[in-house]
């Protein structure tokens, strides 16, 4: 980038001399195609980084181009000699090579001029020749020639953003970044770029120009700047045109300047300038050579995309950072310095790492004649203190330890075996020690482990010192010495005394409930299951008592849990006293018991033996002060009839007592076998109602609601209709309750809200303005997030919650919980009415309608259908017209089919209508034709 202020063309015919400072390969075998690369740099052969670049690429192309491969290296220093004149004549010198027979299969050029030279002299000098730039920062000049041109590459571009981070984290106090630039055009364009930086972080921008200064006054100024960020963007020639050469301008200033000098590329950092962020080129080398391989294997130039996204990297002159006193750990951790002082330890390490290795061998020698001369004296005492060790060890072992010779004699035994046994053994037989019986079966169990020739484990009762009889379990191990001769038995016997009785009481534990001692359903299976292995050989009955108490929930919640355990526990000891010992009385958890009642030979004493049961758990409890009644549902099942095995009894027994309790409870039902079609019918219907949940086969019937003298409805209410694909239409009575227990509910009931606001919102795009479109609500649903999930699909949809009201039950209403008047406030509050559907089945006192946070009463079609031939029918619609006409409530009667209850309706102050005589629900397309032209009267 430095070069005289004048130079002869001749410069130029010396400079095409430097052909590859890298000597061409050898020549290939005749059978190999050589590859002709023409590398064309825009830089003098002594400019830095312009050699170690050429190395670089050379061997990323020898990687990358497997043939043959002969580089062209052509040096054009057109630093400032890059006029249009220069670049022909350049071309001419080219050309005259091409003449002498030099052809091209890829160029790659470095540098904007070696760009220009090859854009402008293509066709004269490179014959179409592809070609794959670099280093190039004239982005304009790029995208110029992209267009149409076989060219691709990866440009050199300023990150100017970055080294301005860099300088706000070197230099935090100061707000003036000062640049040094000469005359030269190409690097005074980066000028605007860095203004606009500055700016835009609010630091100062002050530029000092060769094009008015001369050498020696940049350096005056350059001295005046103390600790300051200065940026050499170009210096070549001053104001004067006195020209320095690239080295000689970076050293001059450099040495000249009190301040450290940064630049936006790689070249000049090391040997004068301090640092910078710039480009990584062994990533951009890699980049080019990988191009150049595709290029050489078919792939059109013009195909490759330019690769724009460039890697900044911080390189910094760890020489210079010392010199102004910026140390290296205030760069990013990723940086990369050059010139870094070796550590003591990288200079001198060998030498240490060397008198270390004498050192240690010396003193290994040395250990190894100590060692051996202390062997001999620590060898005696070392056996002693292993075996004293192993005694100890052996001593501290809880267990029974004992050693005996091929004839029975005892050898050895630990503390243990003493303390408990109350003697020595050592030198004494089985026989001098035990009882004779305990003797010999000692003998019987040495000589069982020797036959097997392997370890024999056994239990053995046997008296302890202290009188007691403990249970020993023994292992007992054959011992053979070298030639393979058995020379005595090893034992280790452990008491387990206590471990049996705890297995023993874990076993009950696992096999019984903790509360009332009854067998759980663990063991009432084993039971059962011999039961009936019984009964099939005898050819009797057996009967299964599935027995739940009624409302016991209540009883823990009103006088607590304690009360409630006690109470089982005395229905449990009523039970099982009032069976026979061949009977199994289990508890299944909470509040359930299982009684089978075995050897029955007339079924008939089954339902008699439950209702017995029945009443003697209904007789009055005291517990603690408190005089309880509780009474029993039960399910019967009975063997044969009604299973053959455990689970299908207890199962069927389970059905009944659920038929049971719906009958009103306090009573036994016997298993049918329509208990489990019902079950089976139900478990198939939730089934499907999960599967219509995915696919969507729910659709929406709107029924419109007409204000008395209306030709047009003003509201509709949205109903949920469920088309099954092989049952036909499935009436809500049957799938709701459902939805409900399953929780499926919530989900089905954001759908059917969201289907029906989207729909009302389609009429009035289409003309069709209602005023309310009306959703019933479950109250499943109401929980702690129904407000908010509500109020987000209204704002979702766009939804305006002034036109949407939601029918809750009366029961809901009524219920009173904080909860659910919480959520009906907070959708109040946004504009959303409430209604309540079915008004009157509920019970409720008209007076509490005051209380109730609702806007419109749904007169239940029950009321409305006698409404004209029973008088408590006429009766309560008078009422609840009345009362809602004084709390300002609107009215709506369901169920109206004939003109003469529209009629009564009306004398009594009922404005709003809907049932079959205005209209049936019908599908959203059919209510939109039927409604969309119709006039209001």
């Amino acid at each position: 980038m430095m070069c005289s202020k004048r130079r002869p063309f001749w410069l130029a015919v010396l400079l095409l001399s430097w052909s590859s400072w890298l000597p061409a390969d050898t020549t290939p075998p005749a059978a190999a195609k050589t590859t002709s690369i023409l590398l064309l740099l825009a830089y003098e052969p002594l400019y830095p980084a312009a050699q170690s670049l050429v190395q670089a690429l050379s061997g990323q192309l020898r990687q990358q181009v497997k043939q043959p491969l002969q580089l062209h290296v052509e040096y054009m220093d057109s630093d400032l000699l890059n006029s249009t004149t220069y670049l022909q004549q350049f071309g001419n010198l080219l050309h005259s090579k091409q003449q002498q027979g030099e052809r091209y299969d890829l160029a790659i050029v470095a540098g904007n001029s070696a760009l220009q030279l090859a854009a402008q002299e293509q066709q004269r000098v490179l014959a179409d020749t592809p070609v794959v730039f670099m280093n190039v920062s004239d982005t304009a000049l790029i995208r110029r020639l992209l267009p149409g041109g076989n060219l691709t590459g990866v440009p050199e571009l300023p990150f100017v953003y970055e080294f301005l981070a860099l300088c706000r984290s070197l230099f935090a106090d100061r707000q003036t970044l000062h640049v040094i630039v000469d005359s030269r055009s190409g690097q005074r364009d980066f000028l605007p770029l860095l203004q606009q930086a500055t700016d835009s972080l609010g630091k100062t921008l002050q530029v000092h120009s060769l094009t008015d200064l001369s050498w020696d006054e940049l350096a005056s100024e350059l001295q005046q700047l103390r600790r300051q960020p200065v940026l050499l963007l170009s210096a070549y020639q001053d104001r004067l045109q006195q020209p320095k050469a690239f080295r000689d301008a970076i050293a001059f200033l450099s040495e000249q300047s009190a301040s450290p000098l940064w630049h936006l590329w790689p070249q000049g950092i090391g040997e004068g300038l301090t640092g910078g962020v710039v480009s990584d080129r062994d990533f951009s080398v890699q980049q080019v050579a990988a191009m150049a391989g595709q290029i050489l294997q078919g792939t059109p130039a013009a195909s490759l995309p330019v690769h724009w996204q460039l890697t900044p990297v911080t390189l910094a002159d760890a020489r210079q950072l010392a010199r102004f006193d910026i140390s290296a750990s205030d760069l990013p951790a990723a940086a990369r310095l050059l010139h870094q002082q070796n550590s003591f330890w990288q200079r001198y390490g060998w030498v240490l790492l060397l008198m270390v290795t004498a050192s240690g061998l010396t003193g290994l020698v040395l250990f190894l004649i100590w060692s051996e001369s202390r062997r001999r004296q620590l060898s005696d005492e070392q056996l002693r203190d292993r075996t004293r060790l192993i005694r100890n060890i052996l001593d501290s072992i809880p267990d029974l330890i004992f050693y005996k010779d091929n004839q029975g004699v005892y050898v050895f035994c630990n503390k243990p075996f003493v303390r408990v046994m109350g003697t020595n053994p050592v030198g004494k037989t089985d026989f001098d020690v035990f009882d004779q019986q305990t003797a010999e079966f000692f003998r019987s169990k040495d000589s069982e482990a020797v036959a097997r020739k392997n370890m024999n484990a056994n239990e053995e009762w046997v008296h302890s010192a202290d009188g007691r009889i403990i249970l020993l379990e023994t292992q007992k191990t054959p011992i053979y010495d070298r030639k393979g001769r058995h020379i005595g038995v090893f034992g280790l016997s452990r008491d387990v005394t206590d471990l049996k009785k705890a297995q023993q009481n874990l076993e009950h534990i696992a096999h019984h409930d903790a509360l009332t001692n009854l067998p759980n359903r663990l063991l009432l299976n084993k039971k059962l299951e011999y039961a009936l292995n019984l009964a099939r050989r005898a050819e009797e009955h057996l009967g299964i008592l599935y027995l739940d108490l009624d409302r016991f929930k209540d009883i823990n919640d009103t006088i607590g849990h304690d009360i409630g355990d006690l109470l089982l526990k005395d229905v449990a000891h009523r039970l099982h006293n009032n069976i026979r010992d061949s009977d199994i009385c289990s508890r299944l958890g909470g509040d359930e018991f299982i009684v089978v009642l075995t050897n029955v030979n007339d079924v008939q004493r089954i339902q008699e033996k439950c209702e017995q049961l029945l009443q003697l758990i209904a007789q009055p409890y005291s517990l603690q002060g408190h005089l309880l009644s509780v009474f029993a549902s039960a399910g019967i099942s009975v063997f044969p009839q009604h299973g053959t095995s455990v689970d299908e009894l207890i199962r069927n027994a389970d059905a009944a007592l659920h038929k049971a309790k719906e009958l009103g409870r306090n009573r036994s039902y016997q298993y049918e076998r329509q208990l489990t079609d019902s079950i089976h019918s139900r478990m198939s219907l939730e089934q499907d109602l999960r599967s219509a949940m995915e696919t969507r086969q729910f659709t929406l019937a709107f029924q419109p609601q007409f204000k008395l003298g209306s030709l047009q409805p003003l509201r509709a209410e949205a109903l949920l209709r469920w088309p099954h694909p092989a049952r036909g239409m499935i009436s809500p009575l049957e799938f709701i309750p459902l939805a409900e227990t399953s929780g499926m509910i919530i989900e089905l009931g954001y759908w059917v809200l969201r289907s029906a606001c989207q729909q009302f919102l389609f009429w009035r795009e289409q003309g069709l303005r209602l005023e309310k479109i009306a959703v019933n609500v479950s109250p499943v649903q109401i929980n702690s997030s129904f407000a908010n999930t509500v109020a987000d699909i209204l704002q979702q949809l766009n939804f305006d919650p002034h036109w949407l009201e939601l029918e809750v039950t009366e029961g809901l209403m009524m219920s009173g919980t904080t909860e659910v008047s919480q959520q009906i406030e907070q959708l109040r509050a946004l504009g959303v009415e409430f209604a309540i559907d079915d008004f009157g089945t509920g019970y409720s006192s008209l007076s509490k309608l005051k209380s109730m946070p609702v806007s419109v009463l749904k007169i239940d079609q029950s009321f409305v259908r006698d409404i004209n031939d029973d008088i408590n029918d006429f009766e309560i619609v008078r009422a609840i017209v009345a009362m809602a006409g004084s709390l300002g409530l609107t009215v709506v009667a369901e169920g109206v089919e004939t003109a003469a209850h529209e009629s009564t309706l009306q004398d009594l102050g009922c404005e709003w209508m809907q049932g079959y005589y205005y209209a049936k629900p019908m599908a959203a397309d059919e209510f939109y034709q039927c409604y969309r032209n119709t006039p209001d009267a």
